[in-house]
């Protein structure tokens, strides 16, 4: 008894043929983040992982806890920056128009 080709077969090829190839887009993108890995610094790490997520950025380095020198003096020149960096950090501002 000969079998006729199921109606599915060109679906599951299809299927197979995509599932290789994302795989293999897969490996190429743990090579690459392997290479990033091994040159950049851990903060470096979370920023892309964050743009790549669709995510804002973090606040500038001039806001990291480690880089804070405690005082109780306030400068009013500091103020509107730091409030505007905070507020881009949450919020980006859009893409320029090249």
């Amino acid at each position: 008894m000969v079998m006729e080709p199921l109606a599915d077969e060109p679906e599951i090829a299809r299927l197979t043929a995509r599932v290789a190839a994302l795989e293999a887009a897969l490996e190429e993108r743990s090579r690459e983040l392997r290479l990033i890995q091994r040159y950049v610094c851990h903060r470096d790490l979370v920023l892309i992982a964050r743009l790549r997520s669709g995510l804002p950025p973090l606040p500038r380095g001039a806001y990291e806890p480690a880089f804070w020198h405690e005082t109780t003096d306030l400068a009013a020149a500091d103020v509107e920056q730091t409030l505007l960096d905070l507020w881009t950090s949450l919020i980006p501002p859009a893409p320029r128009e090249l």
